[in-house]
């Protein structure tokens, strides 16, 4: 799986990893978001169709971002 150019996942099996997969989707699209914004420059090229893609298929598995979603992976993701 591939949120961003670059960056690849394989696909979620178990609980844990749906979680870090529909968090990893919810950064990735407001990085492009505030991308598109103009609020920051650079990054990953975000694949937004694979994003929507897991927070729907998560979605109806019964997962949704964790409310640190964004602030969590933007440490991980963005030092």
């Amino acid at each position: 799986m591939a949120l961003g150019v670059g960056v690849a996942v394989k696909e979620p099996r178990t609980r844990a990893e749906w979680q870090e997969a529909v968090d990893q989707a919810e950064f990735y699209l407001v990085l492009d978001s505030a991308r598109q914004y103009g609020l920051i420059t650079g990054g990953p090229e975000v694949n937004v169709d694979r994003c929507e893609e897991i927070l729907k298929h998560g979605s109806n598995l019964g997962f949704q971002p964790s409310p640190d979603a964004i602030e969590r992976c933007a440490k991980v993701l963005c030092v």
